[in-house]
């Protein structure tokens, strides 16, 4: 008799699907706290935990689940598509291939293994992988998807829009099944110079994303800021007694070149990138509690202290010595707080025309619940606008903040490398012109444009959609 399936982690399996992966995790660990060796529940929460970003625990937990069962092909499959999200290529092939022996028909394996072909800009082998299944007409939507995006690396982006749209709308697919499905056929048409119907599947993927966005919010919040620093009456307010002066911000908004500064910067032998840490929010958020942004008013300088130690130990990783980059862009709204705990830390702040970087939100698949002001055109000009006064306040408070606007960075690459490593005080090394030689993992949704040299393709991209980005373009300053 086959054993029953708690239901709680039904309900996780179902909120996965939904890209609600915060409630995933904590169905599973309810079950844990009752049945520690519950192998199905330890790799729900891998699951769970890799789509939140935590990569090590993720890492752990799906080891612990495939110890307590080998003969789980979807398991291999999971800590394959992990290692493939850490970046470690190679050894997701190796996982994919345990996989395989076990259940060699298995999809969902199939298409991981497919996919970090393309990773691997191999996309021959994926497409001799998956060209048998396809043949046989028995392709589930994880191959279609895995079939569609191999076309489009071989440059054949027609035949992979009519393959996606001989399933869609696909309305018994999970919904974020059904977004994946969608923003892959937009950038098949886009590719294709069909800009009509590229918008149109944008369209419909961010009509599916969980949205819920509150411009006034935003403002309200702003604004506490602008109020909590004045400018030219911040010397007034207190500081940490921590000096930081090896430590970097990068700021702004999606989709404006962070990745890309950041990478130059850990190119360097004296320099490196800790990714978007969440650490700083935490404990920001953590010395609020439920209060107001005003609560921050009453900060003493040994608060700060704390705090800035706080930091410190939980990003240093090793490396005391170096310079140390944080681009955790949602940190824009921090920078007053930052020039507090971190007086002689840099703040770098990325910058990009609003119709492009908007058009670049718009047009990708963001993490559900991650970013909710972009998933409509007008809402990414409204978050933009508010985003831009705050900055716009920033600058007129400090003098130090340095602009890397986006488009200047790729059609002037020198000289701009010159200039942030100079402000970050390191001197120049010309690996940092090579920084996609590093080998550097990258975990954020610019991972493929940066392990290839710079482009200037995407700086006018958005003149191909012309009219039809008017309802961005009406919100913007």
């Amino acid at each position: 008799m086959a054993k029953q399936i708690d239901q709680r982690l039904v309900q996780a399996m179902q909120a996965l699907a939904a890209g609600k992966a915060l409630d995933a995790s904590l169905l599973c660990e309810a079950v844990l706290s009752e049945k520690r060796g519950n192998d199905l529940a330890l790799a729900l929460r891998a699951q769970a935990l890799n789509a939140l970003g935590h990569y090590d625990e993720a890492m752990q937990s799906i080891n612990q689940a495939i110890a307590k069962n080998k003969k789980r092909a979807d398991y291999h499959g999971l800590q394959a598509d992990m290692l493939t999200t850490q970046g470690h290529f190679r050894k997701a092939i190796a996982a994919y291939d345990k996989a395989l022996k076990i259940n060699p028909t298995h999809h969902g394996v199939i298409a991981g293994k497919a996919n970090t072909w393309l990773r691997l800009n191999e996309p021959k082998k994926a497409h001799q992988l998956l060209q048998p299944i396809m043949n046989a007409n028995n392709a589930d939507v994880t191959i279609l998807i895995a079939f569609a995006k191999t076309l489009m690396a071989m440059d054949d982006s027609f035949e992979a829009a009519q393959c996606l749209l001989d399933r869609l709308p696909a309305t018994n697919e999970p919904n974020e099944t059904r977004r994946t499905m969608y923003f892959t056929l937009g950038k098949a048409m886009e590719q294709a110079g069909e800009y009509q119907s590229a918008f149109e599947a944008y369209t419909e993927g961010n009509a599916l994303s969980p949205s819920g966005f509150d411009i006034e919010e935003t403002y309200e919040t702003h604004d506490q800021l602008k109020a909590l620093f004045p400018a030219g009456k911040l010397d007034s307010l207190p500081t940490s007694g921590i000096d930081a002066s090896n430590r970097v911000f990068i700021v702004g908004m999606l989709r404006s070149g962070s990745t890309l500064t950041e990478q130059i910067i850990d190119a360097h032998p004296g320099a490196y990138g800790i990714g978007e840490s969440e650490v700083l929010p935490k404990l920001i958020n953590a010395e609020l509690s439920d209060q107001q942004i005003e609560a921050w008013r009453d900060v003493s300088s040994d608060q700060l202290t704390k705090i800035a130690t706080q930091y410190l130990n939980e990003t240093q990783e090793g490396n005391e010595q170096k310079v140390v980059v944080d681009k955790q862009l949602g940190n824009f709204q921090f920078v007053g707080m930052i020039h507090q705990l971190f007086p002689n830390a840099k703040v770098i702040h990325c910058t990009r025309n609003p119709m492009s970087m908007g058009l670049s939100c718009f047009a990708q698949k963001l993490p559900p619940y991650s970013n909710p002001w972009a998933s409509s055109l007008e809402a990414i000009g409204q978050f933009y606008s508010a985003y831009a006064s705050l900055m716009a306040h920033w600058n007129h408070c400090f003098d130090d903040i340095l602009e890397v606007p986006y488009e200047a960075l790729v059609q002037n690459q020198e000289q701009w490398t010159r200039d942030i490593l100079d402000y970050c005080g390191l001197p120049f090394d010309d690996q940092c012109l090579r920084f996609w030689e590093s080998g550097r993992t990258v975990l954020t949704l610019s991972q493929d444009q940066v392990s290839k040299p710079m482009y200037v393709d995407a700086i006018q991209r958005h003149e191909r959609f012309g009219s039809l980005l008017e309802p961005l373009r009406q919100q913007l300053p």
